[in-house]
């Protein structure tokens, strides 16, 4: 429109989303085609595309419809199998596994990875293992973490309970049995020790801010074999956080010297590990941490075990990141 001197024109103008960078100028022109005034520069963008990232759901558990654990006797071999599906946009990377990252301490013989094949989108895989039970009745766990070290924002957690129950003996075995003699009765009788455990108990856990972000805590998310350090929200990419843990011998035994809580799941978030203490610790006695944390470019969980090189004892620790800014 003509536009008198001291006005003032509003122009919009809608520009399309663009494969290629361009740059775009724009000029006043007279009727008769001739340029004057300032020369407007607008330089376009495409928007950034987002890399598909490999995702895995556990769609079946041997655990399902499992009140307790599964019922096994002793010195059996039990096979368990988790139907695993791609439920992201891309194939999974040829290096997923399953990786042994907790187990009651005395259950033995356990597969420590076993390798899951590479699958297309919407598709499944079976992941079985079979499991020696130990020779002494009771409750025993495992858990293993499906994972690969180059996704570590890929994983799911495969968790196998079990009640180990004493060998039916035949009745001729319990016949003789009763007519042990004296000495046989006596030391039956006697009461046997208390077996020696390592154990970890979370006695404290608080997140500091520098900013934005808070934290939540999920019951559900929680049971015997892993306890959570909550799920963070409202934070930035990249910006930093501090977790303090206590950390409890609540076992009959002391702690190997030289245990680190140790990253066994996920990107750790800038912390694979920290350094518990150069001695043992012995039961009842508790350790202060502090873990300097980086918050994912992308929602995500974590989670940490107590551990001397392969060995690992206690709870698996579960941080989840969801939000992120």
């Amino acid at each position: 429109p003509e536009v008198v001197p001291g006005q003032t024109v509003d122009i919009e103008l809608e520009v399309k989303e663009t494969e290629h960078a361009s740059d775009i100028f724009y000029s006043l022109v007279t009727p008769d085609g001739q340029p004057f005034g300032e020369i407007a520069h607008v330089k376009v963008e495409p928007k950034p595309r987002v890399a598909a990232k490999p995702a895995v759901v556990v769609l079946a558990s041997p655990m399902d419809g499992v009140e307790g654990g599964i019922e096994a006797l002793q010195g059996e071999v039990k096979s368990v199998e988790w139907v695993l599906a791609n439920v992201g946009q891309v194939p999974w990377p040829e290096d997923v596994s399953a990786t042994l990252i907790y187990n009651t301490p005395g259950f033995e013989h356990l597969p420590c990875s076993v390798k899951i094949p590479s699958i297309e989108p919407g598709m499944t895989a079976h992941a079985g293992l079979s499991i020696l039970m130990p020779e002494q009745a009771g409750d025993w766990k495992a858990m293993w973490v499906v994972a690969s070290p180059s996704h570590p924002e890929f994983g799911d957690i495969l968790l196998a309970e079990f009640e180990v129950g004493d060998f039916p003996f035949m009745d001729w075995m319990l016949a003789s049995e009763a007519e042990a003699d004296t000495f046989s009765e006596i030391s039956s009788q006697a009461p046997e020790k208390e077996a020696k455990k390592l154990s970890v108990a979370v006695a404290m856990q608080q997140h500091h801010f520098f900013g934005a972000g808070e934290v939540k805590y999920d019951d559900d998310a929680e049971n015997e074999s892993l306890v959570s350090l909550g799920c963070v929200s409202g934070m930035s990419a990249g910006s930093l956080w501090i977790l303090e843990l206590a950390l409890t011998n609540d076992g009959t035994e002391a702690w190997p010297a030289d245990v680190a809580l140790t990253c066994c799941f996920g990107s750790g978030m800038g912390c694979p590990s920290v350094s518990l203490s150069g001695e043992g610790m012995k039961a009842g006695e508790t350790v202060l941490l502090q873990m300097e944390l980086t918050a994912p470019e992308m929602p995500a969980q974590t989670a940490w075990v107590v551990a001397k090189g392969e060995q690992c004892f206690g709870l698996a620790m579960m941080l989840s990141v969801n939000d992120v800014q």
